[in-house]
């Protein structure tokens, strides 16, 4: 036992690695106390009411006795700690060691070797045929320290067996290409059957449906291909007149999408003189305006009011001559829209109207 809010020794019991990786496990230790730091207990202050004096001298003997374990315990904990510590400079030595020897042995197999090769391999000066040299010719010297001689009879063989195994792959990928073809032709033939079933099922329940009139009649008797025929060449006439006035219709909205586009080029122009004369004009009036604030400060008063009211209304002249040009070319271009929806599909006032704000 210890005082209250002290430390006691089992707090430190810990898993192995864990109290080694405490950074304030010292700090622990040292806030342990000791044999001569444990308080002592006071019979008249910390013996429960009703024990009898028997029972607390055999708690305070048994106090004593598991402090003394503890601290033991402790002091063997450090013991350990200091020996695994020493253990692990040993190991850490011996890694070192058993590093060094490695490294002496690989030196002295590469040292054996080199002195074989010295020994053994020699230059010899060999004469061979240009297409026999399969190592990349360099500009200059043509490094052939890498270089290999391979037996004729082996590339042979090799290249053999390449094609062998190559021509078998080719026959294989073949069998899987007609396979594969077979497959797509069973389903493309599926897929037209089953149509032209579904399309006979349509057919069917359109005569069922079908209301028989005289002609229809007629027709079913044989008679009335006179008749048929007329008709098929009237409908042709019809068509041929169709494209004819379709054709002239196209050239003329061409003709018109034109007119209308340079009329729209010429309203541009106007707007943008008008725009940059509404410039100059505020710039008039800003100018005459500071003209009239400092003849106000002179006393001028009137002289000014009659100015500001002649600006004023020359402003609002100018203001609504732009509003009725942009109300212009909106409908200038409104019109374009509906002249080339005549000839072309178009989306714009979609657009237009997902692009007005919603009120």
């Amino acid at each position: 036992g210890v005082s209250a809010g002290g430390i006691g020794p089992t707090d430190l019991v810990t898993v192995d690695g864990v109290a080694d990786a405490d950074p304030y496990l010292d700090a622990d230790r040292a806030a342990i106390p000791t044999r001569e730091e444990v308080m002592k207990l006071e019979a008249a202050e910390d013996m429960p009411e009703g024990m009898s004096f028997a029972l607390w001298d055999r708690l305070e003997q048994a106090r004593a006795d598991k402090i003394a374990k503890e601290q033991e315990v402790a002091e063997r904990r450090r013991e350990l700690e200091e020996m695994e510590g020493y253990l692990r400079e040993l190991e850490q030595a011996d890694e070192e060691v058993a590093a060094q020897a490695a490294q002496l042995e690989a030196d002295m197999r590469e040292f054996a070797l080199m002195r074989d090769k010295e020994v053994w391999d020699v230059e010899v000066p060999l004469k061979l045929k240009q297409g026999q040299i399969e190592v990349p010719q360099a500009a200059v010297v043509t490094d052939f320290a890498n270089a290999l001689f391979v037996h004729r009879g082996a590339v042979q063989t090799l290249n053999t067996a390449i094609k062998k195994l190559g021509g078998e792959k080719v026959e294989i990928l073949k069998e899987v290409r007609d396979f594969r073809k077979g497959i797509a032709e069973l389903v493309w033939d599926n897929e037209r059957l089953a149509m032209e079933a579904d399309d006979l099922v349509e057919r069917t329940r359109e005569f069922q449906l079908l209301r028989v009139t005289k002609d229809l009649q007629k027709l079913m008797k044989g008679g009335g291909e006179d008749a048929h025929s007329l008709e098929v060449a009237q409908l042709e006439r019809k068509l041929e007149s169709m494209h004819t006035i379709h054709e002239a219709r196209i050239v003329e909205r061409e003709r018109q999408v034109k007119k209308i586009q340079r009329l729209k080029a010429e309203k541009d122009a106007e707007l943008a003189r008008l725009q940059a004369q509404v410039d100059a004009l505020e710039a008039t009036v800003s100018e005459r305006e500071t003209i009239a604030q400092i003849q106000s400060v002179s006393g001028d008063d009137q002289a000014d009011a009659a100015q500001r009211v002649r600006n004023v209304h020359m402003q609002r002249k100018l203001k609504s001559l732009i509003h009725m040009q942009t109300q212009e070319i909106d409908l200038l271009r409104e019109e374009l829209d509906r002249l080339r929806r005549r000839t072309f599909p178009t989306f714009t006032h979609y657009e237009q109207a997902r692009r007005q704000p919603v009120d």
